[in-house]
Formats: structure tokens, sequence, C-alpha cells
């Protein structure tokens, strides 16, 4: 009389399991950072044209147009050091309303950042420095210098802290007189390095959970056609 083979009480259902634990664990995994990579250094130059264009643009007057230079360096905690130097140009003079060139020198007293400073972490507040004076505000970080900044000279290295990495957003640079105000919005400006928040992670996506529950149900079908056997 022939005995069929039956395997041990749960061996069907072990590699069922093992699927189960998987899905769990690739559910909860936590994303991989950047913080094994090298730590950020970055740096550039940034150009804030004036709101009343020069005759001829800046091809013929580029002393009409501020120069900024900035630094993004994250130190090991992670934590990121933003710093900007405005460069006023030699030349630079006041223009008429027609954008003509006059013979009196241009200065500029403030500078500005453009971003979402309400964001936890954006700026670490008692971070900002440089400059007679400093203002947060609830859409920039703004100094201001005393003395002004005459043409052919840069203003004092101002920086502030930020828990976050840069993208490109809006700067600004202002006197009483054109060609000020000097934006990167204005024509032929240049972004620089602003913070940026990321996006909040999303919750576990719904397909994986489907998933989860799926294979937990798989044991208790496998069993029940086990214990129903072939139909007689």
């Amino acid at each position: 009389m022939k005995h069929s083979r039956q395997n041990p009480p749960g061996a069907q259902t072990a590699p069922i399991v093992a699927l189960i634990s998987g899905a769990i664990l690739l559910a909860g995994a936590p994303p991989e950072t950047a913080r094994a990579q090298s730590l950020l250094d970055e740096s550039g130059t940034s150009t804030l044209a004036p709101s009343l264009t020069p005759v001829g643009g800046y091809g013929a007057n580029p002393q009409e147009y501020l120069q900024v230079s900035w630094s993004v360096v994250e130190n090991p905690s992670g934590i990121y050091f933003y710093s900007y130097t405005v460069n006023n140009p030699a030349g630079d003079v006041l223009l008429s309303p027609a954008g003509g060139l006059t013979s009196t020198p241009e200065i500029f007293d403030t500078f500005s950042v453009d971003f979402d400073t309400t964001k936890p972490g954006e700026y670490l507040p008692g971070s900002v420095s440089g400059g007679a004076l400093q203002e947060v505000n609830a859409i920039d970080i703004a100094w201001f210098f005393n003395p002004s900044i005459p043409a052919g000279s840069s203003a004092p290295t101002v920086s502030f802290q930020s828990d976050f990495p840069p993208t490109s957003g809006n700067a600004n640079a202002e006197d009483a007189s054109p060609p000020s105000p000097w934006s990167s919005l204005s024509l032929n400006g240049q972004q620089v390095a602003v913070p940026d928040a990321p996006a909040a992670v999303p919750e576990p996506a719904p397909l994986a959970l489907f998933a989860v529950a799926g294979l937990l149900f798989l044991p208790a079908v496998v069993v029940r056609r086990k214990k129903s056997g072939p139909a007689k």
C-alpha cells in the first residue's frame, strides 16, 4: 500500500511567511540619504541687473550691473553656511531717466535674499551676520550697510545658517536712485543660492499595504485547500 508523502506542518507556509516579512521590511525601510556622500561645498557668481536698463544693455555697460559671489558649505553636523559678497563695479554711475550714463558715481546700501523664512529650519535664528543691521522678514533676509558701498568696492560678506541645502532664489540690492534697484528678476539678472526645505516624506503607498495584506491572506487559503483535499 502506497503512502503519500506529506510535508511537515508549516512547510508550505514557511516561504510565504518569509515573503511577508520581506514585504514588511521593504515597506518600513527608510530611504537612503545623501549623508553618506561628501559634504556640500558650492560657490558661484550671479548678476543683479538694474531695474532701468542702461543704453546698450549689459554688453555696452556691464559696470551698471552688480555681481554677487555666493557660497554654500555644509559642515559634518548637516548645517549649511550661506554667504554672499556683493561687488559694485568700478565705473558704476547714476542713470538718466532714459538710461543714459551720468557723471555721478553710484552706491548701494541694502542687499537681500528671498525665501520663506517662516519654515522651521530654513534659517537658524541668531545665525544672521554681516552688515551694520540685519532684518529677517517672512519672505527674505536683508542686510543694511553703513557706510554705503561705492563704485569699485565690495560690501562686507553677509551670511546665515540653515538646516537645508540650496536651490535657486532671487536677490536684490538697493539705493535711492537709478539704476537702483538691482534684482535677479530684472533683464539679464541671475539667481543666487538660497535654502530649500524638502517636501514632506509621504506615508507608505496604499498599494504596498494592500500587497502585505494579500500575503497575510495566502497561508489561510493554502491550509484550507490542504484540509479539504481533492473532490470525490
